[in-house]
């Protein structure tokens, strides 16, 4: 229809576009979302992605069928030019969220699970092959004019004499690095100081045993080529990165038997098949800001990140979850719109963090000069060298403060996903016993210490009380393997609250203080009082 204003409209359909419409569409929004090609690319461009990310495919809802297609990583090394091990990289085993540390995918089988959630929805609606031409923003929504498109060869998009103008109410761009979004808003873009040109090779190996003899994630920190290699890119592909060196250009790289002779120490021709190279710039920029009025930056149209530590994607999921929770109770009136303000607040910092961790650890494996390549090597192996930095928390926004106005742990980090028993249920917290914003005790029932009223307000935003316990009682949650009395004990807290986006809001060392963090908390959402919504 026409004149038929969604709930918001949307330019991209990555996998980041995908995740922000999967949940919008799993809390009933009606979205419209545009994408220049008219299918999902079918070749890889990430490699992989964490915990944090497969717990929020679990709330989407897909993430233990995919999980069958995923390669947990276990080992990270860095060598140097004589293959000497500079660095073990912690991996393995499972994360706070409750799912293991890090995954190897083959991206196309990501974005095909992502695609068939998201078609899911009756409220969303997926038009491919529409190229967004212009956006005019209006007192109560943005309006959006967009042209149909044809390929006539891989690539190659022509645009048709068919358009389509739509409205919302608000206004995503997910479109990519070059964001026709972002540069009709005319939003600067910092860059943060490293580029580099890589080959990306993907091949398919003929004999899947070829994958047992190549380490698992492997980076090369050889000055005369630096290299990374994934021998495990889902279950069945291989990833080769080679650096350009001073005066190579695109095309001597993407030659063929260029290739093969950077291939021939890891495999041979007849080994397996090219399904494809490119030459990538890997850079480092991060918009502005993110949101301007009615209107969102998200995944690369925001950031773009080098790749080493394998968070691009997994930072633009990040910023649909974060962004979708806020958008979800602003839609539904339960919120006040000023809430999207915290959208860039939280997410610059911790994105920039990531960022800057990706580019220290790029300039580390490009070195080139031989004296600075000795000095690396050496302090690496005399473990001369600080150890692997921590990620970054969220340290702004709608974070509970204490006394002093800072944020104390766990306030910012990521909340715990256990294994439990509810009700004759067993699995994983999300799944067996709720989603979204959550009050979580080991002491008792957290409504205990409210008020009707707090309770009320709480419930309106989809709050959860939950009292988690060592006691396999039917009315309580059975913290099966002890995972919630152990996180508690050691943090010495009696409450925690988290959010949607599964970070703690706020934390308290007595059920007593509470009451006064609930409040806290109503006041930052600046929730709308219950008997004033229509």
């Amino acid at each position: 229809m026409e004149n038929e204003i969604f709930d918001v409209v949307q330019i991209g359909y990555g996998p980041v576009g995908q995740t922000m419409a999967a949940l919008l569409g799993k809390a009933g929004h009606n979205v419209a979302v545009f994408e220049r090609w008219p299918e999902t690319f079918n070749l890889p461009r990430a490699a992989t992605f964490d915990h944090e990310i497969m717990r929020i495919f679990q709330d989407i809802g897909f993430a233990e069928k995919l999980e069958e297609k995923l390669v947990p990583v276990r080992n990270y090394l860095w060598v140097n030019g004589n293959r000497d091990v500079l660095l073990r990289i912690p991996y393995g085993g499972v994360d706070i969220s409750g799912w293991e540390n890090g995954y190897l995918m083959y991206q196309p089988e990501v974005e095909q699970a992502l695609d068939e959630t998201v078609k899911s929805y009756p409220t969303v609606e997926v038009n491919q092959g529409w190229v967004a031409e212009n956006f005019i923003e209006l007192d109560d929504y943005v309006e959006v004019t967009l042209r149909k498109g044809v390929v006539h060869a891989p690539g190659q998009w022509a645009p048709t004499n068919e358009t389509r103008t739509v409205r919302a109410r608000y206004l995503i761009g997910a479109d990519g690095a070059n964001s026709f979004t972002r540069n009709k808003l005319g939003i600067q873009s910092d860059n943060l100081g490293f580029e580099s040109d890589f080959l990306v090779v993907d091949i398919l190996p003929n004999d899947p045993l070829i994958l047992s003899h190549l380490p698992e994630a492997y980076q090369v920190c050889d000055p005369k080529r630096p290299t990374t290699v994934i021998s495990r890119l889902g279950t069945q592909h291989i990833r080769f990165e080679f650096m350009l060196l001073p005066g190579e250009t695109k095309e001597e790289l993407l030659d063929d038997e260029k290739i093969k002779s950077l291939l021939r120490e890891w495999i041979s021709p007849e080994q397996g098949t090219l399904i494809r190279k490119a030459v990538y710039r890997f850079s480092s920029n991060i918009a502005q800001t993110w949101q301007k009025d009615n209107i969102f930056l998200i995944g690369d149209a925001a950031h773009v990140t080098p790749p080493f530590m394998g968070q691009g994607m997994c930072t633009g999921i990040r910023d649909a979850k974060n962004l979708a929770w806020k958008l979800d109770l602003v839609l539904r009136n339960e919120a006040e719109k000023s809430l999207l303000e915290s959208y860039t607040v939280e997410r610059y910092d911790h994105c920039k963090g990531l960022v800057q961790m990706a580019i220290q650890l790029g300039k580390i494996i490009c070195i080139s000069d031989e004296k600075e390549v000795e000095a690396r090597d050496q302090a690496f192996l005399s473990g001369n060298v600080p150890p692997f930095p921590d990620m970054p928390i969220l340290t702004k926004g709608i974070l509970h403060n204490n006394l002093n106005h800072e944020i104390s742990s766990p306030v910012g980090e990521l909340s715990l996903q256990g294994f439990v028993k509810y009700q004759g249920n067993v699995g994983r917290f999300d799944d067996v016993v709720t989603q979204g914003w959550t009050i979580i005790s080991p002491k008792t029932d957290p409504r205990s210490v409210l008020s009707d009223s707090q309770i009320a307000q709480l419930e309106q935003i989809g709050m959860s009380f939950v009292h988690v316990s060592g006691e396999d009682n039917n009315n309580v949650v059975y913290d099966l393997h002890g995972k919630y009395e152990d996180y508690f004990n050691k943090r010495g807290v009696e409450a925690v609250i988290v959010r949607p986006d599964f970070y703690n809001f706020a934390a308290v060392t007595s059920l007593a203080d509470l009451s006064s963090v609930v409040d806290d908390l109503l006041f930052q959402l600046h929730i709308k009082n219950s008997e004033t919504i229509i």
